[in-house]
């Protein structure tokens, strides 16, 4: 039997692309003021918009129904909590193993932040947050080693962020720049 690729390991495990929803001007611009600030009341975003409330909220149930908007959340700076190391690992893992114990033991690793398939050298990409060097060495040594089908990881230390804030409004700008925005009015 032969074994199974990496790629195909893995292709389960990958969450798939929907369906792109079309937007129009104001409901660009009315998720970029919700990038900016989700506490807003309902009245207070129909001031940005130029819309009625009731017509922002149709707009705003409309996003969660699609998908667009997946949950309200916080932003945690978790520098100032103490968890300023951030790690990035890239991993290659071992062809033909059983792929399920291996994302069953990353998940169980509180540190984690994101775990990412790629394509290329590697086959996944993780990013975890950590309080010190000897956290590192304790999920190294103890806890990333130890988990089934990996081959080899490397170690990327980040030294800080640079452009990480203001990415939802310079994606929802760019679509508005590209013309991806339908006129306004033609959707639901």
């Amino acid at each position: 039997m032969a074994k199974r690729s990496h790629t195909a390991m893995l292709a389960g495990a990958i969450e798939r692309p929907h369906d792109q929803v079309p937007l129009d001007e104001i409901d660009i611009a009315l998720l970029r003021e919700l990038e900016r600030d989700s506490r807003q009341s309902q009245r207070a975003l129909a001031r940005h918009v130029n819309m009625s409330a009731p017509a922002v909220a149709e707009r705003i149930a409309r996003f969660e129904r699609n998908g667009i908007i997946r949950k309200y959340s916080i932003a945690v700076d978790w520098e100032r909590l103490g968890f300023d190391v951030v790690v990035y690992m890239p991993i290659t893992l071992e062809s033909g193993g059983d792929i399920e114990p291996t994302l069953e033991a990353f998940r169980a690793i509180p540190e984690l932040e994101e775990l990412t398939v790629v394509a290329g050298r590697y086959d996944l990409l993780a990013r975890f947050r950590l309080s010190a060097q000897g956290q590192l060495r304790e999920l190294l040594l103890d806890r990333v080693w130890q988990i089934p089908n990996i081959l080899r990881i490397e170690t990327l230390l980040s030294l800080g962020e640079l452009i990480t804030s203001d990415f939802a409004v310079r994606m929802l700008g760019q679509r508005i720049a590209e013309g991806d925005a339908v006129e306004a009015g033609s959707t639901q």
